[in-house]
């Protein structure tokens, strides 16, 4: 009973957590740190008391083992900064990126297929409008911060009734490309469109399996030997002005409103790797990390960042992979990497329906963008993120055929389906409905 009520609130928190991650953007700031760290914290109880009385089958928890020893490694971590804090700031940076590294908690409510049905509807039906509200107040390149559910609906465009196709389209290629400066949201929002074009290029081949095996396979690979050559001196990926030529520039506003111009090819993420791990050289913790309550020794951030904590430390990067080891060290990040391994393998290799095939594959790119952006935070980016990975790891999500997906997304955008589809799981008629034709 408690379970159901608190189910409820599931949606309206995803509406505050977007509403959240655009906030800062705003030039109305609504609220202040200690009304968002409050809300922040209900959020999060709401969201594990919903796990703690919902019912999860055996088969359930061992497809989430990754996920429950990258939690309790977090919490770990969060209980070690208590007592590695020294100064204010370290307490207010681990209250911040502890709640961000609770965030996995969001994989066990999407294992529930009417859970995630009921976010994205309520997301469709009133976040979007509430929208027209906020969006008058942000520059065009923050609307992707609020819209990062599209990303993921946008994996599923084929089986999309035509009015939700254009919807779902227009919104990824406004957020996606509506500023060219923010470099983040173009590869974010672009993966998806591209896996669409995947999808219907090689719907017809025999080989089409095999293909979508080996992407995930080289996604999971290639970040790790990117590092390698990096490492070694023999390739910097990073460095796109040793091997594309001509001038790419954006010009876009900066946050005082000032036109500037921004180098697209620009090098922001070699300098960040050399002195994350001099930091772990420096100070050792390589092994289980930092804590989120301390951060990496910085050069080029020095000087902003002894003004306002008085040392040279940076609590968070714009890398992902680099705050996980910073944090929690070589043991976090083996486990981080487990958790996106297993669940872009089980949605490949062991799913029954081509769109949580796409979406694992979506979540193996997603690995590959750790080691470039997808900094750990307590917004929309990781909520959807770790929403994916739950979904890709449900046994109930990869039993699906392609003809109840279908009817599980038309759900979302019409309540009439919404309806039946309610009907059809009560009466579990999903393992004998025939397939449907998808345009």
């Amino acid at each position: 009973m408690l379970e159901k009520k608190l189910s409820k609130l599931i949606p309206l928190a995803v509406l505050i957590i977007a509403f959240y991650s655009v906030q800062r953007f705003s030039s109305f700031p609504i609220g202040n740190t200690f009304i968002w760290w409050s809300i922040n914290i209900l959020i999060l109880i709401i969201f594990f008391l919903v796990v703690r009385y919902s019912e999860f089958s055996r088969e359930d928890l061992n497809a989430l083992r990754f996920v429950k020893w990258y939690l309790l490694w977090n919490v770990f971590s969060i209980v070690r900064g208590v007592f590695v804090a020294e100064i204010y700031w370290d307490y207010k940076g681990l209250l911040n990126m502890g709640m961000a590294l609770l965030m996995p908690v969001v994989a066990y409510l999407a294992f529930d297929k009417n859970r995630v049905q009921d976010i994205l509807s309520f997301f469709i039906r009133y976040a979007l409008p509430f929208a027209v509200l906020v969006f008058p107040f942000l520059s065009v390149g923050a609307w992707g911060w609020y819209l990062f559910p599209i990303s993921l609906l946008m994996v599923f465009f084929p089986a999309l009734s035509i009015r939700a196709k254009i919807i779902v389209l227009f919104l990824t290629l406004i957020a996606g490309f509506g500023d060219l400066g923010t470099r983040s949201h173009v590869l974010k929002y672009s993966m998806p469109i591209v896996l669409i074009l995947f999808f219907y290029t090689i719907r017809g081949f025999s080989l089409s399996v095999k293909v979508m095996k080996a992407a995930q396979r080289i996604m999971i690979i290639i970040p790790l030997l990117f590092f390698v050559l990096a490492f070694t001196g023999t390739f910097e990926v990073f460095k796109m002005n040793e091997y594309i030529s001509g001038e790419y520039v954006e010009k876009r506003k900066n946050s005082d409103g000032e036109e500037v111009q921004e180098d697209l090819k620009a090098d922001t993420r070699t300098f960040l790797y050399v002195e994350v791990l001099q930091s772990a050289e420096k100070y050792n913790y390589w092994l289980i990390g930092r804590t989120p309550a301390r951060g990496n020794e910085t050069f080029h951030f020095a000087k902003f960042e002894e003004e306002i904590t008085g040392r040279p430390e940076r609590l968070r990067n714009e890398v992902g992979i680099l705050n996980a080891f910073t944090w929690t060290g070589i043991v976090g990040v083996v486990f981080f990497f487990l958790v996106f391994y297993q669940a872009s393998f089980l949605a490949v290799y062991r799913s029954n329906n081509i769109y949580i095939k796409l979406v694992g594959l979506l979540i193996a790119f997603r690995w590959v963008n750790a080691w470039i952006e997808d900094a750990q935070a307590f917004d929309m980016n990781n909520f959807v993120i770790w929403l994916m990975v739950g979904m890709c790891l449900s046994p109930s999500f990869r039993a699906m055929k392609n003809a109840e997906v279908k009817l599980w997304l038309w759900g979302i955008f019409q309540r009439k389906y919404y309806q039946k589809y309610k009907y059809y799981t009560q009466r579990e008629l999903h393992s004998s409905s025939p397939e449907l034709e998808l345009n």
